[in-house]
């Protein structure tokens, strides 16, 4: 019960005001966050739990999301099932070299998230982990260097290439704009070209300091029927009327950029390119930026995003969260993947419609699905 108590402190601290419930969602929508449906094996349920995670010394929070959201899930479920195991929270940035004091028989959640992981070297504290009791909860690019656990992996690059796959049926010749922080067109543009047989028609990385206008002005070739209309001008002595002609060779857009930036930028294609392009967003998944019940700046435009960002209705025991992050929702999932492992009759039968995806088990693997979208008269379709 000490547990039990100390963990409803600190959901008292992290709770905020309420969210008013959206009831305006068809069933379908309704039912892409769902919790599991099953009976419980509680005998299963480990006893003891150790919470293993880096905390970046620039936070001032007690806890890192992730965790926050794990302690969110165990809370409802503890108060649902009566499940109270002893929970050990273990701040790697602040042992000594990783030389802890385990219980060999725990269950242990081991977080190697970007936003919280600064320069530890994880690979020393790994090593003092069986492998049988352990779920490695991160968002690396590199899968192999952790294959010795199982993962529940949620990460940007994953979701990436999903949608690139996804465009392959709409496209032959795209161009790619990315920012500062993604800095990956080439890599984009290299895998719609060797993987897939298209082209890669142009490349740009998106800057702050210059409007939309003047990108697609420049990408399209919108510059060079100006440049004739002058040139014609000038040998008339004569004003001209000009109808800007776009280039028709490119029939697709993908953006690795903001959401932000990608509500700049696609309404600034419209104005420059009247026959309509084929827009796709892989969002660099910064600042937490969270999509709009109605994103008009973002018409017709093919996404794709764990489906805690959009404005979907959550399960009950987060009607209080104000502020959502991925790395709370990759948290909350990391808590249900563990039940379902551990407590779970059919495991490979089992699908978890959680909040990073749809989560699906087979052959001691964690398959996780994020949500391929299109916003269309303000509303969601959902594509996958």
């Amino acid at each position: 019960m000490k547990v039990l108590f100390n963990v409803i402190i600190l959901l008292i601290l992290f709770s905020c005001s309420s969210n008013p419930k959206n009831v305006t969602l068809s069933n379908f929508e309704e039912r892409i966050i769902e919790k599991p449906q099953i009976n419980y094996k509680l005998n299963s349920l480990p006893r003891d739990i150790n919470v293993i995670y880096f905390s970046n010394s620039k936070s001032t929070k007690p806890f890192p999301d992730e965790v926050k959201g794990l302690l969110t899930n165990f809370y409802s479920f503890s108060d649902k099932y009566k499940y109270f195991p002893n929970i050990r929270f273990i701040n790697l940035n602040k042992a000594n070299s990783c030389s802890l004091v385990l219980d060999r028989s725990a269950y242990n959640f081991i977080f190697l998230l970007k936003d919280s992981f600064e320069t530890k070297p994880y690979e020393l504290c790994l090593n003092k982990f069986a492998n049988r009791d352990v779920l490695l909860i991160s968002d690396f690019d590199n899968r192999s260097a952790l294959k010795n656990f199982r993962q529940f992996r949620v990460n940007r690059n994953d979701d990436k290439y999903k949608l690139i796959n996804y465009m392959r049926s709409f496209s032959k010749t795209t161009m790619v704009i990315d920012n500062e922080i993604t800095k990956d067109k080439y890599e984009i543009g290299k895998f719609w070209e060797e993987e897939l047989n298209k082209e890669t028609a142009e490349y740009r990385t998106f800057d702050k300091t210059e409007s939309g206008q003047y990108i697609f002005s420049y990408l399209l070739l919108l510059e060079q029927s100006l440049k004739r209309k002058r040139k014609l001008s000038r040998m008339l002595s004569v004003d001209l009327n000009l109808q800007p002609r776009t280039r028709e060779d490119i029939d697709a857009l993908f953006l690795s950029v903001s959401t932000q930036e990608a509500r700049s930028l696609k309404p600034a294609l419209d104005y420059n390119y009247y026959e309509g392009m084929k827009v796709f967003l892989a969002n660099d998944w910064k600042g937490d930026s969270q999509f709009l019940k109605n994103d008009k700046d973002l018409e017709d435009v093919i996404s794709i995003d764990i489906p805690f960002m959009l404005p979907l209705p959550l399960p009950s025991d987060l009607n209080t969260l104000n502020n959502k992050t991925r790395n709370f929702a990759i948290g909350y999932d990391a808590f249900e993947i563990a039940l379902l492992m551990e407590g779970s009759r059919n495991l490979n039968k089992t699908a978890y419609k959680g909040l990073t995806g749809k989560i699906t088990f087979k052959d001691n693997t964690i398959k996780r699905n994020s949500i391929i979208f299109k916003i269309k008269n303000g509303k969601y379709e959902y594509l996958n």
